[in-house]
């Protein structure tokens, strides 16, 4: 059996499939990681959920800020997020409740020790062990698939609090555990989430901020990290670190390694460039802090 882990997809179906056929991928018998963000931008996002929820015990997915926005955009009447163009095919499926609900359930982070491997879609904060990240995971996942879901999802958007204690409570709690999964990228020296900066460290503009996984004496260094979220870092495998999102909505890859032959880099082109320049790099799209 092979494991392949694979990027950020957002939408592109075409890529997903040529990969696929690329890899020689045998539902049934291999296995696909996926760092989520499996939706949104590009422009088959219904084809995508359609063949992932088909595909069912072959897959591990981890969710996304963008799978979560949509999320938010089924389960909510009166979320301030305009629906965009590209969710509006799934909004508009009949099978929309299915879909929304196998998607709910997917992990935040999913850790398998035969492996030593921690998949997330974004990363984890620098104090906390992969325990206590496996716990407060836990955490989240059960306000988002339990009763209370709609109404975390009307309160998950935001950047506050932006500094990580365990004396957090509610959903001050619940959004920082989510943005450190699904969100996270830099820290001041303090150790303070910061959103504005994306780009890749070697263009970053502040040279305060460092990236999560460069935060001297981090706790979740025992295991090798995988995840997506950060197109500007493209594939990025370093120290136990590897970041496989290649941006392939924005013009650039859809990228997969071999889990048991990292260095094993393969991907597909993307067959044209999705997403419009001005909305590169937003975390959700109408936010402001493009």
């Amino acid at each position: 059996m092979a494991i392949y882990a694979i990027g950020d997809i957002q939408g592109c179906y075409i890529e997903f499939r040529a990969l696929l056929e690329k890899l020689d991928f045998q539902p049934g018998s291999d296995q696909l990681w996926l760092t989520g963000d499996l939706v949104n931008r590009g422009p088959q996002s219904l084809e995508v959920l359609r063949y992932l929820q088909h595909l069912d015990s072959s897959i591990v997915a981890v969710l996304g800020n963008h799978d979560l926005h949509l999320i938010a955009q089924v389960m909510t009447n009166d979320n301030p997020k305009s629906i965009e163009s590209s969710l509006h095919p799934i909004v508009e499926s009949k099978d929309k409740i299915d879909l929304i609900e196998w998607l709910r359930h997917l992990p935040l982070l999913f850790v398998d020790d035969n492996h030593q491997t921690a998949l997330v879609h974004a990363g984890l904060h620098p104090h906390w062990n992969l325990l206590e990240s496996q716990q407060y995971a836990n955490e989240v996942e059960a306000i988002l698939r339990g009763h209370s879901a709609e109404h975390f999802l009307k309160v998950m958007y935001g950047d506050t609090p932006s500094r990580w204690t365990e004396h957090l409570s509610g959903y001050d709690r619940y959004r920082i555990i989510l943005n450190c999964l699904t969100r996270i990228r830099y820290l001041t020296p303090d150790i303070e989430l910061n959103f504005i900066e994306k780009n890749h460290p070697e263009k970053n503009q502040n040279a305060n901020l460092i990236p999560w996984f460069e935060v001297e004496n981090r706790e979740n260094q025992e295991y090798r990290i995988i995840f997506g979220h950060w197109s500007t870092l493209q594939f990025y495998s370093k120290n136990n670190i590897t970041c496989l999102d290649g941006g392939c909505v924005f013009g650039g890859q859809l990228i997969s390694i071999d889990i048991d032959r990292p260095s094993m880099q393969i991907a597909v082109d993307a067959a044209t460039n999705y997403c419009p320049i001005s909305k590169l790099e937003q975390e959700y799209v109408g936010e402001t802090d493009s």
